[in-house]
């Protein structure tokens, strides 16, 4: 009898808590009533709309609407990509670039009689402006000081790039008018200077076509179709078009009037030969010839083959450093090369499609069910890509409970008010310093994912989206800032 009582008991007490997780979501508390408010609003109408928010340590449903529809998730699919390669290789990972030399030093006339190789190793970081440690060619000093240590004076050769360690092919659904800017600029084995060049404009008179005043850093063979007109505007309306790996531009589009010096940053056309040429200039700065013009593997169809004799590695930033600057910032380019690494980890081939393969079987063995879940690059930047709000929240729970990694992962994200994308939102707010977040923007997509802790004490995980809408982006961005704001007044 006591057996039959504990089991009476154990049930009736599961069918309470169950009946409580319920409940919550059915009250008519503050996060339900302002999701009524923006499933209505009017803009919203014809767009798809899709939200959830759990407490993370009890499971409760705060309150839902299509929590299963899977939509674009634009940048918040980078918390996939970060959370992925932070699991797989921890926070302490490094990527790895090699100078290596091929043949014979001649060391009474200081000669190398073979060629210099820049091995690249999926190093996003290479001159990035992203960190101290980075930026201001520091990169190349080093390199340079490690050549003539060596003994090299002179080289008969060339300096050659390798970038082979990726594919370096664009991403699916990356648009057209995306790829040629520098948000477009894809991965490669060897990224230097965050892939992207600047142009800089001198604007005249309303109407008039701008002129380029220089282009830092020159990159021999670029043209341009410049078609771009001054106009009474404030801000950057101007697009580069172009395919990776090919030499002419277009750009079109708008800036401000009585301008000089406008910047407008392009992605490099190959990233892996501006390494060649920045190596080989900063030689010739120190008095070290080389024979012939640099180069890259692909260009030369050369493989400098395994005889080589290493002279410097250099070491990046630390991961967990990497994906802080990837979702604080929103650096497309680091969230491919984090995709793409993570496939390597699992033992995929180092593209971006079978990454992304990979990175779904990864997801699915913890827990989050990928059904309608289609992942096609590591940024969001891909217009394939489709993401529902319980897949992104079964993410976030995972991180949050099984990972070891979590307060990495937690720190990456911009801090409301603060930080990153969303310092300027929630001034002032029950979620100012209480949420992080990553945002998500793309044509007509506006998303947001994360974590906030709410005024009754609530740890929410959190996960909405909208697109196709037909207001503003800035308009959207506020039904969304209102909705999150919510989650952080909750005194339930």
């Amino acid at each position: 009898m006591k057996r039959i009582a504990v089991i009476v008991l154990l049930v009736l007490f599961a069918t309470s808590a169950f009946a409580q997780l319920r409940a919550l979501e059915k009250k008519k508390h503050k996060v339900n009533r302002t999701l009524k408010q923006v499933v209505e609003y009017p803009e919203f109408t014809t767009a798809g709309f899709a939200f959830l928010a759990i407490d993370i340590n009890s499971g409760a449903v705060v309150a839902q609407y299509n929590a299963d529809k899977c939509l674009k998730p634009a940048s918040t699919q980078k918390l996939i990509s970060t959370a992925t390669v932070l699991e797989l290789l921890g926070p302490d990972y490094r990527f790895e670039t090699t100078i290596e030399y091929t043949g014979e030093i001649d060391r009474t006339n200081k000669i190398l009689h073979g060629d210099i190789i820049i091995k690249g190793g999926g190093d996003p970081t290479l001159g990035s402006k992203y960190f101290d440690t980075t930026k201001d060619h520091q990169f190349l000093n080093d390199w340079v000081t490690a050549i003539k240590a060596a003994g090299i004076d002179s080289v008969a050769g060339r300096i050659i790039a390798d970038d082979r360690i990726y594919s370096n092919e664009v991403p699916p659904g990356w648009s057209w008018s995306d790829m040629g800017n520098y948000y477009g600029a894809g991965p490669c084995g060897l990224t230097i200077f965050d892939n992207y060049y600047s142009l800089y404009f001198d604007t005249n008179n309303f109407g008039d076509t701008v002129r380029i005043a220089k282009i830092k850093p020159e990159i021999a063979g670029l043209t341009f179709d410049n078609t771009i007109t001054a106009d009474s505007i404030n801000y950057d309306d101007s697009y580069i078009y172009g395919a990776p790996y090919t030499y002419n531009r277009y750009i079109r589009g708008h800036l401000p009037i009585h301008r000089n010096g406008f910047e407008v940053k392009g992605s490099l056309p190959d990233p892996a030969l501006s390494a060649a040429i920045a190596l080989n200039s900063a030689l010739k700065l120190e008095r070290v010839g080389t024979e012939h013009a640099p180069t890259t593997v692909e260009l030369e169809k050369v493989n400098p083959g395994k005889a080589t004799k290493v002279l410097y590695t250099t070491y990046s930033p630390t991961l967990s450093e990497i994906i802080e600057q990837t979702n604080v910032h929103s650096v497309n380019l680091f969230a491919e090369h984090c995709l793409i690494q993570a496939g390597v980890a699992m033992g995929a081939a180092p593209e971006t499609e079978i990454a992304a393969d990979s990175m779904g079987s990864f997801l699915e063995k913890n827990g989050v069910d990928t059904r309608g879940m289609q992942i096609f690059d590591g940024s969001g930047l891909s217009h394939y890509n489709a993401i529902s709000p319980r897949q992104m929240v079964a993410l976030l729970t995972h991180m949050k409970k099984e990972s070891p990694y979590f307060e990495t992962f937690f720190h990456s994200m911009a801090n409301a008010g603060e930080t990153g994308t969303i310092r300027n939102m929630f001034k002032g707010t029950a979620a100012e310093r209480q949420l992080r977040a990553k945002s998500g923007t793309i044509n007509k997509v506006k998303a947001y994912a994360g974590y906030v802790t709410s005024e009754s004490g609530r740890e929410i995980a959190f996960s909405m989206v909208v697109n196709n809408y037909s207001c503003s982006s800035s308009e959207a961005r506020d039904q969304l800032e209102k909705l999150m704001i919510s989650l952080a007044e909750l005194k339930k």
